[in-house]
């Protein structure tokens, strides 16, 4: 098995860990006290990132804070690492769709045709990317929400769970939009 880094233990981190020790022999750098997480060492703090590569060439953030996520994965890119994504098997992702770098892919989620999902994404359970849509990199979807057909969502964008962003909606970069509400276009 190859190496993987997941730099996170919390909340996410274990959920990521999850899916991605089925394919990977992971390990965890977190700024917290733990050693061990889930049966998964933390092998040190991500102030010391530069230290594990080539070791580890393979990294993913497991952090949900969406500018933090982007720093973490701007150092990794200067130091050498590449970033797999995890996707879960019961998501579908068309063959016609475009997924970037080191994004996590969750159960149920969909990506549909010619949809596009940039670097370092969350899609959480349930999430429904239409054909034609567009989100940007470092953006968090939380569980059942809906990113409909012809839409273009920016960078860093944080979409709470079961929200819709309207068809040919334009979201701004690091836009928040809270759990239940609809994003309409303008």
């Amino acid at each position: 098995m190859e190496k993987l880094l997941l730099v996170g233990a919390g909340g996410f981190g274990r959920v990521v860990l999850e899916h991605a020790s089925a394919i990977y022999d992971c390990a965890f750098l977190d700024d917290g006290d733990a050693s061990i997480v889930d049966g998964v060492p933390v092998i040190g703090k991500t102030s010391k990132l530069s230290s594990f590569y080539p070791e580890y060439k393979l990294l993913l953030v497991t952090i949900g804070n969406n500018k933090l996520r982007e720093r973490l994965y701007q150092e990794a890119v200067s130091i050498g690492f590449t970033f797999p994504n995890i996707i879960h098997p019961s998501a579908y992702i068309s063959p016609h769709a475009h997924l970037g770098s080191g994004c996590v892919i969750l159960n149920n989620a969909v990506v549909q045709n010619n949809a596009k999902c940039g670097d370092g994404c969350i899609l959480n359970p349930g999430v429904e990317l239409h054909h034609d849509s567009t989100i940007g990199s470092y953006c968090l979807v939380y569980t059942n929400s809906v990113v409909r057909s012809l839409t273009h969502v920016g960078n860093r964008v944080w979409i709470g769970s079961t929200a819709t962003v309207s068809t040919s909606a334009i979201v701004p970069d690091d836009a928040i939009i809270g759990d239940g509400e609809v994003f309409k276009a303008r």
